[in-house]
């Protein structure tokens, strides 16, 4: 009765707000004693009521073809952590005992999933249980890349969710730092090596990277002083070398952000440290309540930035923070037992501001 209740007012609520605003950012680091962090942000225009869950080891997965006739099905070889959405048991983020991780953004006026050959019918997997399918059934980067011609990825709706499709594109990291990107265009997979490390929305993965070549010129470094006649111009402060790096929210703008950010942050040394310069990175295209509005059918929407997580792939660590609670939480994949027989595990992601209160920390200092 819970889930039923929860469903009715999740397809209350995008009828109501109308359609759905989403923005996400994405992107990989790689510290100097090798550690692979991966740091994402979730934007979206609705309460996403999102869970942290875990899945276990030999966990039965089974598909059903939008006509009804069974699609590909798999016990998962591997257990795992992930984020949901509106209480649907789904993986949109998560992280594999092996330290495979995969994030799905949204990618609207692209995105066309694929249709089922016939024939080919128990090779069908529903798109949102592609997360799950990764996470379950993989190590490696490449292992995904191998499976993923054996697969068609489809849409259909889901019961409690109106007529919403997602359209989602879908990034793809080991514990190695090789990462990939994989959309769905046309009715075909792409799927491209991510050697820039990074991920937004619209337009697609190629699209983005291409547009990096308009911002070559941008330089960490301050411009020297230019000289015309007897006048000296010099630059009226640090960061002019940055002179034309977007400052919006927009999707190409926080590819080139991000990307040029990422390239010119030194590298960390160590796993802490990554997360650290994550946290500092990832800021920069967070957004407060009222900064991104979007109008449909006389409603307005809203989009914040709800959660924002960060996955050491390394160490096997899954840290989250949320829009009301920017303390960071950690949960570590080597201190829960994913074994078949045992429960599966949910909680809320907190959301409750924390302040550590530092009073009582002050010492008297010696009279000068």
């Amino acid at each position: 009765m819970k889930k039923l209740i929860a469903g009715m007012l999740t397809a209350y609520s995008i009828l109501l707000i109308g359609k759905p605003v989403l923005g996400c950012t994405d992107f990989r680091l790689t510290a100097q004693d090798g550690t692979t962090l991966i740091a994402r942000s979730m934007e979206f225009s609705i309460d996403m009521q999102s869970n942290l869950r875990t899945s276990t080891q030999n966990r039965l997965f089974t598909q059903v073809t939008p006509d009804g006739k069974s699609g590909i099905s798999w016990k998962a070889k591997y257990g795992y952590v992930f984020l949901d959405a509106f209480q649907h048991d789904f993986a949109i983020d998560g992280m594999n005992e092996q330290g495979l991780s995969i994030e799905g953004l949204y990618l609207p006026g692209e995105t066309q999933y694929q249709t089922i050959p016939t024939g080919h019918e128990n090779q069908g997997l529903f798109y949102l249980n592609f997360g799950d399918w990764v996470l379950g059934n993989f190590k490696t980067v490449d292992e995904v890349r191998h499976a993923l011609p054996n697969v068609f990825v489809f849409s259909q709706t889901v019961p409690g969710m109106g007529d919403m499709v997602f359209p989602l594109h879908f990034a793809i990291y080991d514990a190695t730092g090789k990462g990939i990107i994989v959309e769905f265009v046309g009715g075909k997979q792409h799927v491209y090596d991510n050697e820039v490390g990074v991920l937004t929305n619209s337009p697609t993965y190629d699209w983005q990277v291409t547009n990096l070549r308009n911002y070559v010129n941008l330089s960490p470094y301050t411009p020297s002083p230019v000289v015309i006649g007897k006048l000296v111009f010099a630059s009226t402060g640090q960061g002019s070398g940055m002179k034309g790096l977007p400052g919006d929210i927009s999707p190409p703008s926080r590819f080139v952000k991000m990307a040029t950010m990422k390239a010119t942050a030194y590298q960390a040394k160590t796993a802490n440290e990554a997360l650290n310069v994550a946290q500092h990175l990832i800021n920069n295209v967070d957004i407060p309540a009222g900064f991104v509005r979007a109008m449909h059918d006389g409603k307005e929407n809203v989009e914040t930035t709800q959660w924002t997580i960060f996955k050491d792939l390394t160490n096997k660590i899954f840290y989250y923070r949320t829009y009301g609670d920017t303390t960071l939480h950690a949960v570590s994949l080597s201190k829960l037992n994913f074994s078949e027989k045992s429960a599966r595990l949910k909680m809320p992601i907190a959301d409750a501001q924390y302040i550590l209160d530092m009073t009582d920390r002050f010492q008297q200092t010696k009279a000068s």
